[in-house]
Formats: C-alpha cells, structure tokens, sequence
C-alpha cells in the first residue's frame, strides 16, 4: 500500500475572455487568454451533417451493423495552432470534447455537444484556452460543475474548474485552477462521493484527491506513469481506478469513500508503451481505461500492446485483443457499449470487435473515417446510442449513430 502525505491548495482565478467577433471560427483578442464561444454560427461552420452508413472492412461485417456517419466536425484552435483530440465524455444529453496542442507548445479546448438528438447532434459551447491542454473532463453529480483535467509550461498539472448554469453552459468568464503535484499534466479526472480523484502521469505523478467541495487537499498516491482516473459509479462504495503505465504496468483499484485507501488493490497488467511516435512519447502516450456504469470490466488502451480487459475485483483477464492486431498503430482508447468494443487503434484507424468466446474476441471490422484526411484515432467512446470518434487534428471528430 501506499503512504499519503498532504500538501498546500493553489487555487487561482483566471478570467475567459468573451467572445468578441463572430466572423472567425476562434475568435482570441490579442491579450486574452481563453475564450468562450456560444454563438451558434460560428460553431455551425465547424460541424457538417452527412447522415449515411459507415462500411466496415476485413471482418465479418460491412453496412449490416446499421451504424450512420451523422456528423463531422473540425478540430478548434488555439494560439493559431489546430488542436488534437484527447477524450470525450458522455454525460446525459452531452457530449463533452477536449483537445491539447501536440509537441512542445500549449493550448488546448473543451468542444460540448448537445446529443439529445443523437442523429442531430447540436454544438453548445466552446471553449479554448491559449496556455493550458486539456486532456480530459469530468462533469460533477448536480451538473454544475465542468472539471478540465490539463497543464501548462507555467503551472505544470491543473485542473481547471468551470461553473455551469442550469442548463449547462457556463455562467461566467471566471473559472478556477487547481494546481497540484510536480508532474507536467494532468491527464484524468472522476468526481466521486465527496471528493475529486485527478490523475497525472510523468515524474511526480499518481493519483490525488480532493474535497469536491472545499478544493482541499485529500490524498494522493505517487506513481510515475499514471495515465487515466475513471470509475464504475459516484457512490461511496464504488470502484475508482488509475492506470500506471510503463514496462510493468499495473491497474489501482480504489474504493470511493474517504481518504483512506488502505484497501486498495493493485494488479499486474502487462506493459504500456507507443511505437512509432517522438521518444518523448513512448511511455506517456495515451492510456486510457474505460469502464461502464456499474461494471466489474476495465478495459484498458496499451499502446503497440492493443487492449487488455480484467476484472476489477479479481484481475482476472477477461478480455484480450489478438495477437498481431497492432502493425504499425498504437491503441490509444477503448470503449464498449451492449454490442461491440471499439478501438481508436492510431494510425490503423477504428477497430470494432464482439465479444467472442472466453477472452477472444471477433473481428467485426476497421473504419478509417474522418473529415479532411488520413489522421490518427486518438479517442472512441460509445453510449449505445452515438459514438464520438477523435482522429487526431486533421481528422477531426466523427459523431456515429447506432440503430
């Protein structure tokens, strides 16, 4: 088990600029440092509405799985720069999309969804920030509260906290910043019970906790290489889980209740690496972890490795990609609804499977869709009824929908 320590809360307030003009697609003045965008045309000329069937090729279906392209939309931009896709969250009638500068540089965004009509899905807001990347989100139980999991060259890992109006936009140009750990970002976040659980990877990483409602600190449990925060519920009682990348990769499994995290378990899971990417890269690429509602299954994204899925009780393998399914790609998400698991597989594209016997699973197809170009699939998460697929910044985001 782990030793907790505690530290001292930074919290900062940073001002979002208003949008100004409504003739550029991402409007920044000049001295800004983030902007909020509402205004429904310009957040028109970045979606398009194709409405046809995907064709999935080399497995056992093509058009037969009745999954529609309904929409796709550009990649934001921040300071100039076209930004790339890391997470998208699923919240009720809302799809929530946040995206990060590549290389050396910052900026990054948040791109929410209204998926009331999942064949119509409809922008509500955008927002994008000039020194931060935001590489995940979180909504809170009451819908007030939008977290942004991120960094920047100035503050290393944040977690951007933005307060949200009834109906789910936010209600000022204020938001405030949690500054945490000496690791370079933040890169998950699950609000749980009473409190906040923020990953962050690279030297100084692990998981941290917070009271959700004081922004005090918690708890934190330090391990190079986490990779993602996610949990199968909200409730004291539920399941909390980080992945620690690396050669001997683990998944924590936590209890959502208070600080004391004396039953946690650790699994042995493989290794999480990335081929084919900057060095930089290899081990603190994307390692995202996915888990239903009231689940025991964590599926887990490992890079030249493919995906792995155990069960969170036992450790227990459950399910296992095939062998030799990764070439030259990496598996850089996972997701699963009632009828497949779907791999954003990099630059091989979306991997769709079924569950097979045992820990098999069956080829149902690969889909190489997006927007402008070839592209890398950085990022799928499916609800049953649509699913959101990030292709990297010239890609863009594929919106699907299911019968």
């Amino acid at each position: 088990m782990r030793n907790f320590s505690f530290v001292i809360l930074a919290i900062a307030l940073v001002t979002i600029t208003a949008c100004q003009k409504e003739d550029s697609v991402i409007p920044v003045a000049d001295n800004s440092k983030s902007v909020l965008i509402t205004d429904q045309a310009v957040l028109g000329s970045m979606i398009s509405y194709v409405n046809q069937p995907i064709t999935l090729t080399g497995g056992t279906k093509s058009t037969e799985t009745g999954i529609n392209l309904v929409a796709q939309a550009l990649s934001p931009e921040a300071n100039g720069v076209k930004l790339s896709a890391t997470s998208v969250l699923l919240r009720d009638t809302r799809a929530y999309v946040t995206y990060h500068e590549r290389g050396e540089g910052f900026g990054g965004a948040v791109y929410v969804f209204n998926i009331s009509n999942p064949s119509v899905p409809v922008p509500s807001y955008l927002i994008t920030f000039e020194e931060y990347d935001i590489n995940a989100c979180d909504i809170n139980v009451q819908g007030t509260k939008l977290y942004l999991a991120g960094g920047s060259n100035k503050k290393g890992a944040a977690l951007l906290i933005v307060d949200l109006n009834s109906s789910g936009i936010p209600v000022s140009s204020d938001f405030q910043v949690l500054e945490f750990s000496n690791a370079a970002s933040a890169n998950g976040v699950i609000q749980g019970g009473n409190f906040l659980y923020i990953s962050a990877g690279h030297t100084g990483g692990g998981l941290f906790a917070y009271n959700k409602n004081t922004l005090e600190f918690e708890a934190e449990d330090l391990y190079d290489g986490a990779t993602f925060s996610t949990a199968n519920g909200r409730t004291p009682g539920k399941r909390h889980l980080g992945l620690e990348g690396g050669d001997n990769a683990k998944l924590h499994v936590y209890k959502i209740h208070g600080v004391d995290q004396s039953d946690e378990w650790i699994f042995n899971v493989g290794s999480v690496s990335h081929q084919n990417v900057e060095p930089e890269y290899e081990y603190f690429g994307k390692g995202v972890i996915f888990i239903k509602n009231n689940g025991n299954v964590c599926y887990m994204a490992m890079g030249k490795y493919g995906m792995k899925a155990v069960d969170i009780y036992t450790g227990a393998l459950v399910y296992e990609s095939p062998a030799g399914m990764i070439t030259y790609g990496n598996t850089n998400g996972v997701s699963a609804d009632n009828n497949y698991i779907y791999l954003a597989n990099g630059a091989q594209g979306l991997y769709v499977y079924e569950p097979g016997i045992g820990t098999a699973m069956n080829f149902v197809g690969k889909w190489d869709g997006y927007a402008t170009g070839p592209a890398s699939a950085n990022f799928v998460q499916s609800n049953n009824t649509n699913i959101f697929v990030a292709f990297g910044k010239e890609g863009g985001l594929s919106i699907l929908s299911k019968p």
